[in-house]
């Protein structure tokens, strides 16, 4: 039977030590600062967009970059499922869905573009 004193530490700082020194406390503090962060962030960037923080600058520059994120995301999605529809190589009822889904996301992307211009021009 192993000495319980030489596997665990009895005071305070020993358990300190023990802690700092593992690998598996270190990666759970950084999960849980990156998961604050990202969830200040969020609620930030969603209490500038709804109008409860009056800085209208950053809000706008938050809108725009949420809106060439946007467009870049569906003009993504369009290329993928016209290559995917083209790789498939045979007129089926799923190509030509394939098709129509990536025509009206790149409507979708091109109105939102004509809304990011719009804004910047006022």
């Amino acid at each position: 039977m192993p000495d319980i004193t030489e596997t665990r530490p009895t005071s305070p700082w020993g358990w300190v030590g023990m802690w700092v020194r593992e690998e598996k406390f270190w990666r759970d503090i950084g999960a849980r600062v990156l998961a604050g962060v990202i969830t200040a962030a969020v609620v930030y960037s969603g209490a500038l967009l709804l109008g409860y923080l009056h800085t209208p600058e950053i809000g706008a520059g938050l809108l725009l970059a949420l809106g060439i994120v946007a467009c870049g995301v569906l003009v993504t999605g369009s290329v993928h499922l016209l290559r995917s529809a083209r790789a498939r190589g045979r007129a089926g009822s799923s190509r030509s869905w394939h098709i129509i889904v990536a025509i009206v996301l790149l409507l979708a992307s091109v109105a939102i573009a004509i809304g990011i211009a719009t804004d910047l021009l006022r």
